[in-house]
């Protein structure tokens, strides 16, 4: 087994103490022969952790753990496991699917004390997985993030294209094939890095944000919030039928929202408790409807029991706010 430590040259691009010290973090991922644990090799961890001297200087370093030949594996896992255990905290890219299950397996077989219930665990997949379609990415993959980011890699690999080139090192100890491996994983573990400046725009989904102002301007109201964090690259979008734009940049969230003007229609739930009146286009409760002839009113149903107003109205997507008036079928908050 090789062990390779590098000085990162760089730190988190997000405040990753908002999650435990810095010092307990411990960024990592690994590279396997296969997707099937029972059947496949880890060869290769990196990770990435903060360093302090004596003097107090703290510094970021990356270090990897790269098996030789498969039977350096049990030797890879073991270094790897008395390292972890002076963290509180792993971050990663998609190991709460992959990487976790994988290792938690390889401990076991190799009974390792590795326990990964004790560790705080932060995917960036997971967290980032729902800002897919408004980040307006074809998929959440870690170059397709680190795209959108802007963040170059000298890497043109993945993962199941180095297989091969991990049994061609196994076999040969070739320098080239060893370069290769061990440049994707500094790759991936240093993007994730950069990658974590993704969980700010966390901030759009969770509602982490405050109030500044409200301006309207003829048939548009557009709000202002403050962002609790700077976002790293402005944001730009717009729901399908327009109604709704959003602009996000530094610590600015803005939301333009297109006013109806209009008559709207106030579902009434309790509908046998009403008479509709067809000639007025309206109901009324049956403690009134009783005063009425038979002949000008009859029961009310779920399609015309509803009360109209005419005014200006703002669209939600769900039913947060109420009163939620309707619009063909759309809901609308007054």
């Amino acid at each position: 087994m090789k062990i390779i430590t590098e000085i990162a040259d760089l730190a988190p691009a997000y405040p990753m103490d908002v999650y435990a010290p810095e010092e307990e973090i411990l960024f990592f991922d690994i590279e396997t022969t296969g997707l099937r644990k029972e059947s496949s090799q880890v060869y290769l961890i990196g990770c990435a952790f903060l360093e302090r001297t004596e003097e107090g200087e703290a510094f970021w370093k990356i270090r990897q753990y790269l098996a030789e030949s498969a039977l350096d594996e049990r030797e890879v896992m073991e270094a790897f496991s008395e390292f972890a255990h002076g963290f509180s905290t792993l971050v990663h890219f998609n190991g709460d699917g992959f990487d976790i299950p994988y290792l938690a397996y390889k401990a076991e077989y190799y009974d390792l004390d590795l326990d990964f219930s004790r560790f705080q665990s932060i995917d960036i997949y997971r967290l980032a997985k729902p800002l897919k379609k408004l980040l307006q990415l074809p998929n959440m993959k870690q170059k397709s993030i680190e795209g959108f980011l802007q963040i170059g890699r000298d890497d043109l690999y993945n993962g199941g294209e180095l297989i091969p080139v991990y049994y061609e090192y196994e076999r040969s100890g070739s320098e080239e094939a060893e370069h290769l491996l061990l440049l994707h994983n500094f790759e991936d573990v240093k993007g994730m890095m950069h990658l974590v400046s993704i969980l700010a725009y966390c901030q759009l989904t969770d509602g982490t944000f405050s109030f500044r102002d409200l301006e309207v301007s003829g048939d548009t109201a557009v709000f202002a919030f403050r962002l609790e964090r700077p976002l790293p690259k402005e944001l730009e979008y717009e729901t399908e039928k327009g109604r709704i734009r959003i602009f996000a940049g530094d610590d600015l969230l803005q939301l333009s929202v297109r006013i109806f003007e209009g008559i709207a229609r106030l579902p009434l739930p309790d509908v046998e408790n009403y008479y509709y009146l067809p000639e007025e286009d309206r109901v009324i409760h049956k403690d009134v409807a009783q005063f009425v002839d038979k002949s000008h009113r009859k029961k009310a149903t779920k399609k015309n029991c509803y009360l109209k107003k005419e005014g200006r109205f703002l669209p939600q997507k769900q039913v947060l706010f109420t009163p939620a008036f309707e619009v063909e079928g759309e809901p609308k908050k007054t």
